[in-house]
């Protein structure tokens, strides 16, 4: 009976370390699913990340190529050489590496080829402003259309950080429309005036409409700009975006006023508008470079965040499988040992006896003696007896 009390008890205690064992594992699969979602959900944001990064570094080089054909439409259409003849060349050799490295990502093979061919095929030297304009014109339509494109593969465009969001805008469509449109408006002011009477006052048109180009998104980069900082928590990016914006403001503010033609002309005054165009450019160029620069850096924070929340989870789970294992290990481990201290010792096994074999007894009749060579039954004369 005491033995049978035993049984139920054991029974029992192997039941209740079993139900608890259950517990702890039915306490663990949720945290792996979670960490499994966690992981996958950090994942995507990374390689969304990244291929954002490729976005920047693709937009980065097409301002940059923005800025050198700009000064070369410029140079172009007043019958003169830039003043940096290799700055486009070498504009569109670093495209052209990026687009190499990039271009299958974010879908931008055709249209940078159609690009530089357009570029390869511009004139070295125009003798016809208004050929030279044109010609400048279409390729820097494609160039902006290009912007697009790259923003849209890339998704900046749906960028999740507000503070992000307002830069690529800024950088990826405001500055380069504003840029592109202060190369036309100053450059019209010497096309302009070198078209027949017939055609004059379509220019006078053509300079409001470009104008109008360069002041809405003028307003608008404006705007991003101050949102950025305004929903930002990047403190270089407040103290370096705002002197170089304040900068750039006023050359725009500069520009816009040399723009305006006086009471008694058609067209601005063409110095003050070249000088400040100039300005404008160098001003453009700096507060660019220093949006892309920040721009990359935000999204390189949000992908140290994302790595910190990789190891989080990791650390979380290993903590989650070490507090079910203890335990385990500390029920287990101490039964096991004590089930093995208490198993009685094994009896020894019985020795068998060596077995014994009978004496056979020889009838005395047939014994005989042996001979030398030990063969019974023979005689000392070699003779059977």
């Amino acid at each position: 009976m005491p033995s049978s009390a035993q049984s139920s008890h054991q029974r029992a205690g192997r039941a209740g370390r079993l139900v608890r064992s259950l517990v702890l594992v039915a306490v663990l699969i949720p945290v792996t699913v979670l960490f499994v979602q966690v992981q996958r959900a950090t994942g995507e944001q990374k390689a969304f990340a990244e291929k954002e990064r490729h976005g920047v570094a693709y937009l980065a080089s097409l301002w940059q190529l923005t800025l050198a054909l700009s000064q070369a439409q410029t140079a172009a259409v007043a019958g003169r050489a830039p003043a940096d003849p290799q700055a486009l060349a070498r504009a569109v050799a670093a495209t052209t590496q990026v687009d190499d490295r990039f271009g299958d990502e974010l879908g931008s093979h055709d249209r940078w080829s159609a690009l530089r061919g357009k570029i390869d095929a511009l004139p070295r030297t125009f003798t016809d402003a208004a050929a030279a304009y044109t010609a400048h014109t279409q390729a820097a339509e494609m160039l902006l259309a290009l912007f697009g494109r790259v923003r849209e593969t890339s998704g900046l465009i749906r960028d999740p950080d507000a503070d992000a969001f307002f830069l690529e805008d800024a950088a990826a469509e405001e500055l380069p429309e504003v840029t592109v449109a202060a190369g036309r408006l100053a450059d019209l002011t010497i096309v302009a005036p070198t078209r027949p009477v017939s055609e004059r006052t379509a220019q006078i048109a053509t300079l409001a409409v470009v104008r109008s180009a360069f002041t809405d998104p003028a307003g608008d980069l404006a705007d991003d700009l101050r949102s950025a900082v305004d929903s930002t928590e990047s403190r270089s990016l407040s103290e370096n975006l705002l002197s170089r914006f304040d900068l750039f403001q006023r050359s725009m503010d500069a520009f816009g006023a040399a723009s305006a033609p006086g009471a008694d002309q058609l067209v601005p005054n063409q110095a003050p508008l070249a000088s400040a165009q100039a300005d404008l450019h160098r001003a453009a160029a700096d507060l660019g470079t220093t949006i892309y620069t920040e721009l990359d850096e935000l999204i390189v924070t949000r992908i140290r965040d994302l790595d910190r929340r990789q190891r989080a989870a990791v650390a979380a789970l290993a903590l989650a499988v070490l507090l079910v294992a203890t335990p385990v290990v500390l029920t287990y481990v101490p039964l096991r040992r004590r089930a093995l201290d208490q198993r009685p010792p094994a009896e020894p096994q019985p020795v068998a006896a060596p077995v014994e074999r009978p004496l056979v007894s020889t009838p005395a009749g047939l014994r005989s003696e042996t001979d030398g060579a030990g063969l019974p039954g023979w005689g000392r004369s070699g003779d059977p007896r």
